[in-house]
């Protein structure tokens, strides 16, 4: 099983994955049912310690590198991550993409929706950097936008950003999403 198959295998089983931003969300991600903790912030030098605990759970780490801090988006900062255990690497530059689909870890693409310019400017990009996930955001507007969004992917597709309760984790879904990354801790149970 590849490592994006694990990673999805994991979204498949639970589909809210957990968006850590502080040392608190981490330790309530892991005492919940998210099979993928999405490192959103942090100190990237220090990171190895927080993915080990997180595979040490038994998890799946996503880690963003266009956010931690200490580390630029490039071909450095990715080797950085993959030293430090990383699943996963999320970014919204196509060369980190390829970077990291080199080093060999899943490639998540995130696409910004604020404008519908900036939208096909993100599919542009996802459709020449061939990441393993696309991760739109905001993903709540998911079902205005799935008929702009959807026929133009090939790989499962992730929504995050403003994902606050059930109902939005379902309309989400019903609209496409293969599943949700969310800070919303009630729906990490």
């Amino acid at each position: 099983m590849t490592g994006s198959q694990e990673l999805l295998g994991r979204l498949a089983e639970f589909p809210c994955g957990a968006a850590v931003k502080l040392d608190d969300d981490l330790d309530a991600a892991l005492e919940g049912r998210p099979g993928v903790l999405f490192v959103l912030r942090g100190n990237g030098l220090e990171l190895a310690p927080v993915v080990q605990r997180i595979h040490a759970a038994h998890r799946l780490a996503a880690v963003h590198l266009d956010l931690v801090d200490g580390l630029s988006a490039d071909t450095a900062g990715v080797r950085w991550l993959v030293r430090c255990g990383a699943d996963a690497i999320i970014s919204s530059h196509a060369q980190v993409v390829g970077s990291a689909r080199a080093e060999g870890v899943t490639a998540i693409q995130r696409v910004l929706c604020s404008t519908r310019a900036a939208l096909e400017l993100g599919l542009a990009a996802v459709s020449r950097s061939q990441p393993d996930i696309v991760e739109l955001l905001p993903g709540v507007i998911l079902p205005e936008v799935a008929d702009l969004v959807l026929p133009r992917l090939t790989v499962p597709l992730l929504a995050g950003g403003f994902i606050r309760d059930a109902d939005d984790v379902r309309s989400v879904l019903a609209a496409g999403a293969f599943a949700v990354t969310t800070s919303e801790r009630a729906l990490w149970r």
